[in-house]
């Protein structure tokens, strides 16, 4: 147990800082004075998880819930649950803390750590993250996280397609061939046609014609993929099922 209190150590003060700034933004993050789309609408709890997530939770649980945070990728601890399931989009609080019980105790063999991680968080601290995961999981119905795929539309796609998604972005107007796709008409997201639209990202401007749309396929990974798919949905309203949390 002592041993793994000692690896624990500096992966704590690793999950202390906020996750690597992406360095290939590009023009995308500062793309126009718009306000970007929201996926979701926000508690107070869950602005307050959002951070404590971000900054302590996300070594382990990664940056989208799905259990694959550089912790475990580097063999430290073992894997935690996969939240982007509907079990998880539909969880209630009060369930959700109970599931918790036996890790913040010291029960759970295949995650002694968190309880000391948890012991670093005040206790109103630790229930706004669990808040914050029903969050993480919408929409059930597509293998993403729409939260997560907003972070990546903006540092990645906004400078073409434009942070509400209106085919308005700055660098749009220097195309020379076929306009960016506007997602608040998009046949594809209006027919629910998930995976044509993974498909058109992952494939880029060779599955359409004239389309310089980069190849997302060889940059991004298969889940940050669907996490855009997973915003791009939010773009026409009432797409999606609404999970007992949302306003």
């Amino acid at each position: 147990m002592r041993r793994l209190l000692l690896l624990a150590l500096p992966l704590v003060a690793a999950a202390c800082q906020a996750p690597p700034a992406d360095t290939t933004q590009g023009a995308g993050a500062t793309a126009e004075a718009a306000a970007p789309h929201q996926a979701v609408t926000l508690t107070d709890a869950q602005k307050a998880g959002e951070v404590t997530f971000e900054t302590v939770c996300w070594s382990c649980h990664g940056t989208s819930g799905r259990g694959d945070g550089p912790a475990v990728a580097a063999g430290v601890v073992s894997a935690p649950p996969n939240f982007l399931s509907e079990a998880y989009a539909n969880i209630t609080q009060a369930t959700l803390e109970r599931r918790f019980q036996a890790s913040l105790q010291g029960n759970d063999p295949s995650h002694p750590h968190m309880q000391y991680v948890a012991s670093l968080l005040k206790p109103e601290k630790f229930n706004q993250a669990l808040a914050f995961i029903p969050v993480l999981s919408w929409p059930p119905e597509i293998p993403g996280s729409a939260v997560n795929g907003q972070r990546i539309f903006q540092f990645r796609c906004a400078a073409c397609h434009g942070a509400t998604g209106q085919a308005n972005g700055p660098a749009a107007a220097s195309l020379v061939t076929m306009a960016p796709a506007n997602f608040t008409t998009d046949t594809l997201i209006a027919r629910k046609d998930w995976q044509a639209v993974y498909n058109r990202i992952k494939e880029g401007g060779r599955s359409v014609h004239g389309s310089a749309m980069p190849t997302w396929g060889v940059i991004l990974s298969d889940n940050d993929i669907w996490d855009l798919v997973s915003y791009l949905a939010t773009f026409q309203p009432g797409l999606l099922s609404k999970p007992r949390w949302m306003n």
